[in-house]
């Protein structure tokens, strides 16, 4: 993922003329700045026995890519290496299957980049004989085996440091290509080879700093192998784990770095919502800014860790995740293994991803954009995913998914913004920040978002925001309490009956005024609480308070035994133009992990209310639907995700239901006038009228995905 930062981006300077864009004209940007679509088919070792290069080369140049990833290695090498102990493929003969495809996409005006894979080599006795350390070891001294032959690799060997910059040379000196992908690193790793023992144990904080240290090292290294072919080439590793726990900092690495690829190629397991890929696009923006990103989409079938890799996945899940990265601004990349198998045993893959790269080519212009117009952001903190000591062992990312599903439920556009990225000119394009249970907190963070509300931003915050500083360590109050008028009285909790034999449900919150909040909540004194709640010192305003969970069964026990509490649920406050709302407990976890609407209600009517009743681009209809919308170089882009369909929250999405009439309001920037408006999808023009700076205009259906595009 990471390579050198070539320059600033030049996206920063674009106003509402797009022919002022530096990004249309100018010969100083790299090329992978400019491009939408990837094709990936990985080789197999039989390959060089039957592939047909000009077949494959027919297929990618039909589909409109613009550059394809090509095998050089892993454990096999796909041309006639020099370089000692990198083995040929047992296929290959006289073939240099690598330079053929390198010379076939050339012809058809494709970029080619490498695709190495340096956690996995050949066993060879030889080379086991001469480097052992170079092989992951198990405890018990064995190598760690990926596939008959074929070992896992050590990232503190030879193998990385030696052995793949003496391929990058070899490349760079044979062939003309682009640039280097480097597939399965970095990663965690639990290896007791010999080098790995003097360093420490594989589980321990010690070793996991060492191996950090030692990823910043390899990537500076290849990232400087690589351009010394060209400075406008690239260097890329994956860091496709988004918001999940994980060693690496991400934002440490991504801060030299001019492209980055999410490989996660489909959902994350068998039960995962179907935005994944979204949010993953929008996560990496949040890492990189305007610099390149790219997320792979496999058109194989799979199942969470099981997965049938040589067998086209006929649903719309390939389709649906395209359409997601390229909405959210990612490079979309096509991904399929095997050049007999994919172009001969089971060709069913072709068409879906033909005809999706194809129709975006022919629109390729809207796809560039100048800025998002979201007012709306959540503050992703990915130190909390990995410090943070949760309450419960369910996934932290959890807080973040339930504000995530609740703001596309609602049509609200939303970014990403990252905790380390946290500074006036960053904010100064959003309304709304959500920090949601954003635990770890530093004091220059918070003082950060004080001076955001000060200017008349709002903040929503959630549960354990600001308790806990940078470092892990326990605030004896809240960092924000004073902006959000709050004080704790006691550590976080949640209803636990002293006797093991009553079941007692979770807390409920009971209304006591009526406002913007309880919108909805017409005809019940009370609603749905949280899990886990901190409770705070009571105010005379509460709107809510919580209500102290009972027994759930049997039903003659279903009733409260004391009644509601005084304190808050809910704390809402407006200083100047800013708007303030802190929820005492997990809302956003408890909404994701449990369902419950009023929960997701709740935190709507607290975003539409810190949006003074609406936002700069509404969609009103019927339907699950992610809107994302841009100002492009030609004028505006409003995406519509449709995440209708069976298996939306289950691994793949089968068939999609199409979603009837979408009544559209976008308010834009002063001075831009529409001159002409078309649905791309559809590929007809739309009626609409401007009012002002106000667009309205009614979309009659959305398929799978639609965008109308806004010509100024």
């Amino acid at each position: 993922m990471i390579a050198a930062l070539t320059s600033l981006s030049p996206l920063t300077a674009i106003a509402l003329d797009p022919a002022a864009s530096p990004v249309a004209t100018s010969t100083d940007v790299p090329w992978y700045w400019r491009i939408k679509r990837i094709g990936q088919t990985n080789f197999n070792e039989h390959d060089p026995a039957t592939g047909d290069v000009e077949k494959w080369a027919d297929y990618w140049a039909s589909a409109k890519v613009q550059a394809v990833a090509l095998s050089v290695s892993g454990p096999v090498a796909f041309y006639p290496t020099e370089v000692p102990f990198f083995h040929r493929s047992s296929f290959l003969g006289s073939r240099d299957l690598f330079g053929e495809c390198v010379k076939a996409a050339k012809s058809r005006g494709i970029r080619v980049y490498g695709r190495m894979s340096p956690d996995i080599q050949w066993m060879d006795p030889k080379l086991l004989e001469a480097h052992p350390t170079w092989f992951r070891h198990n405890e018990d001294g064995s190598p760690q085996f990926s596939a008959p032959n074929i070992a896992f690799t050590c990232q503190f060997s030879g193998q990385y440091d030696q052995q793949q910059p003496a391929i990058i040379r070899e490349l760079n000196a044979r062939y003309d290509i682009d640039g280097v992908y480097m597939n399965g690193w970095p990663g965690n790793q639990v290896c007791y080879c010999d080098n790995c023992r003097k360093i420490g144990d594989p589980h321990s904080e010690q070793y996991h700093a060492a191996l950090a240290d030692r990823v910043q090292m390899l990537i500076g290294l290849y990232k400087k192998t690589v351009l010394e072919k060209s400075p406008k080439n690239f260097y890329s590793c994956n860091l496709g784990g988004g918001l999940r726990e994980s060693f690496l900092d991400q934002w440490k690495l991504t801060r030299e770095s001019n492209w980055y690829t999410a490989d996660n190629q489909s959902r994350p397991g068998v039960v995962a919502p179907v935005w994944a890929d979204a949010q993953q696009v929008k996560f990496a923006k949040a890492l990189m800014g305007d610099r390149p990103m790219a997320a792979v989409t496999a058109s194989y079938t799979r199942a969470g860790e099981l997965m049938w890799r040589q067998v086209a996945d006929v649903s719309a899940e390939p389709t649906c995740r395209l359409a997601q990265t390229v909405a959210a601004g990612g490079i979309a990349w096509y991904h399929h293994l095997g050049l007999e198998q994919g172009f001969g045993d089971d060709r069913r893959w072709q068409d879906q991803g033909r005809a999706f790269l194809s129709w975006q080519a022919s629109v390729d212009q809207h796809f560039h954009n100048v800025r998002s117009l979201a007012e709306v952001a959540i503050v992703a903190s990915t130190r909390a995913a990995t410090i943070y000591k949760a309450p419960t062992n369910d996934p932290k990312s959890d807080y973040i998914e339930g504000m995530y599903g609740i703001l596309n439920e609602a049509r609200i556009p939303f970014d990403f913004v990252h905790e380390e990225d946290l500074n006036a000119e960053r904010l100064a394009k959003y309304k709304v920040l959500i920090l949601p249970n954003m635990a770890l907190m530093s004091d220059a963070q918070a003082k950060t978002l004080e001076e955001f509300s000060h200017r008349g931003g709002s903040i929503l915050a959630t549960f354990e925001t600001g308790l806990y500083d940078e470092k892990g360590s326990a605030r004896q109050d809240f960092a924000l309490g004073k902006l959000f008028g709050i004080k704790k009285t006691g550590e976080r909790q949640r209803y636990e009956s002293k006797r093991t034999d009553v079941i007692t449900a979770v807390h409920l919150q009971s209304i006591k005024k009526r406002n913007e909040l309880t919108a909805g909540f017409d005809d019940t004194d009370w609603i749905a609480g949280p899990i886990w709640k901190i409770p705070l010192e009571p105010t005379p305003d509460a709107v809510m308070t919580f209500i102290n969970p009972y027994p759930v069964y049997p039903p003659e026990a279903v009733y409260a035994r004391e009644p509601a509490t005084n304190l808050p649920s809910v704390v809402m406050r407006e200083a100047g133009q800013s708007r303030l709302v802190y929820f005492a407990g997990d809302m956003d976890a408890t909404y994701w992990r449990m369902d419950n609407v009023d929960l997701g209600r709740q935190i709507t009517n607290a975003v539409r209310w810190m949006l003074h009743g609406g936002g700069s681009v509404q969609v009103q209809g019927d339907g699950l639907m992610e809107v994302i919308a841009w100002q492009t170089e030609p004028g505006f882009a409003i995406h519509m995700l449709n995440y209708n369909g069976p298996n939306a929250f289950r691994g793949r999405m089968r068939k999609l239901v199409p979603l009837g009439e979408q009544a559209v309001r976008v308010e834009l920037p002063q001075g831009a006038i529409i001159k002409s408006a078309s649905l791309l999808r559809a590929g007809t023009a739309i009626k609409f009228q401007q009012t002002g700076h106000t667009v309205e205009l009614t979309v009659t259906s959305v398929k799978d995905y639609e965008v109308i595009a806004m010509v100024v």
